[in-house]
């Protein structure tokens, strides 16, 4: 899928390095911004400011939250059909409002490179919601169910199945219309999994493990179950990645995955992701190394670049303590945990998030403290070729 590129991004490259005499080094600074900071104009200029003022040069934009949109479904191309509402995130925002657009002009003017991120199968976020047009309202019968036979309770973080076809080809279709209807750099798969081996029992799920496989119950083939279903999440990935390929081959894609591959990855949540980066579907994957032990970082990191073969592999880091959300990560260590992703050979790092980054600021963060210098965010290998990399905005 990454050879689809080399073309469009060859000639890109060229022109960015003809604008540019003084190439920068290239590393990936990215910073995760949740849907609930794009609440209206200022709010999305405030992001990118505050992002240019602390070097980052990538923004990862949570644009689909929980089945709804902070853009304009079937905006101008209608090909693939989006019928999910408008966010309520966007209640206060002038009517007709897009932030992702917004976003976008403004991330082209300033140099970031700029990610549609998108949760896949997490479905609601603690509420019921409200609009008939969200797809739990419309398809009750794709909810992910436990080992019980009973449905995931829609008001607390609900899950669509994974293994039911038409909640992979209606969640690729929403997909491809953000793909067709913005020139992103990168559309950012968040939650590309099942929720926890405990869930993933729906009845349409099941009908299709037994029709594949020709085993009546998961009960009755653990490790064929088990394989099943990291083929289920694998099929959606590649599907995402052939609709790019197709829609627009120089839009990176990217996914937010568990670190630890062969454990957590893909033994509990059927997230393959070796296979996605050996068989060419991402440009980048972003290890959710939520630790403050380096030593386990960089473990992880090496275990990533491994798989990687030309693509991409940032750190996933966080600003504040996982277990302690009080404490704040100092910028001296966060440098440590830098150094590690570098001497590993990943190419960068994605810190989460905005709003911890806005807190951090208010107890006394300065511009400067959390890079230095200015960076260039890099190409996948396969893409970027003799060139390297490019300055997102040159062109």
């Amino acid at each position: 899928m990454r050879g689809r590129r080399v073309a469009f991004l060859v000639l890109l490259t060229v022109s960015a390095a003809l604008a540019q005499p003084r190439r920068l080094t290239p590393e990936g600074r990215g910073l995760w911004v949740p849907a609930w900071e794009l609440s209206g104009p200022g709010a999305v200029e405030r992001v990118v400011e505050t992002a240019v003022a602390h070097g980052f040069n990538e923004l990862f934009l949570q644009v689909r939250y929980r089945g709804d949109a902070l853009y304009q479904p079937n905006r101008h191309d209608t090909t693939f059909p989006n019928p999910e509402p408008r966010s309520a995130y966007l209640a206060r925002a002038p009517a007709g409002y897009d932030p992702l657009e917004h976003a976008l002009e403004l991330c082209r003017a300033s140099g970031l490179r700029l990610h549609a991120w998108v949760v896949c199968f997490e479905i609601t976020g603690g509420r019921v919601p409200a609009s008939p047009a969200h797809v739990v309202n419309r398809h009750p019968e794709w909810l992910a169910y436990g080992r019980d036979g009973r449905p995931m309770a829609v008001g607390h973080r609900a899950w669509l199945d994974p293994g039911v076809a038409a909640v992979r080809d209606y969640t690729a279709d929403v997909l491809g219309d953000l793909a067709a209807n913005y020139a992103v750099d990168g559309l950012h798969l968040d939650y590309v999994r099942y929720e926890s081996p405990r869930t993933g029992f729906n009845p349409l799920a099941l009908e299709e493990f037994t029709r594949e496989t020709g085993f009546t119950s998961p009960s009755a083939a653990p490790a064929v179950w088990a394989d099943w279903r990291r083929e289920q999440i694998t099929r959606f990935v590649a599907a995402v990645a052939r609709r790019l390929g197709e829609l627009r081959p120089e839009m990176l894609l990217s996914a937010a995955v568990y670190a630890e591959r062969d454990t957590t990855a893909r033994d509990e949540v059927s997230q393959d992701w070796g296979r996605w980066l050996r068989a060419g579907y991402l440009d980048l994957l972003v290890t959710m190394s939520y630790f403050t032990d380096e030593a386990m970082i960089a473990r992880q990191l090496e275990r990533a670049v491994e798989c990687a073969d030309g693509s991409l592999v940032y750190a996933g880091l966080l600003l504040r303590e996982l277990h302690d959300e009080r404490r704040f990560i100092p910028p001296g260590e966060l440098r440590v945990y830098y150094d590690a992703v570098r001497l590993r050979g990943a190419d960068g790092m994605a810190l989460f998030s905005y709003s911890d980054l806005r807190e951090y600021q208010a107890v006394g963060l300065e511009p400067g403290e959390l890079f230095d210098g200015a960076a260039a965010a890099p190409l996948p290998a396969a893409s970027a070729g003799q060139f390297g990399s490019i300055t997102p905005g040159a062109d």
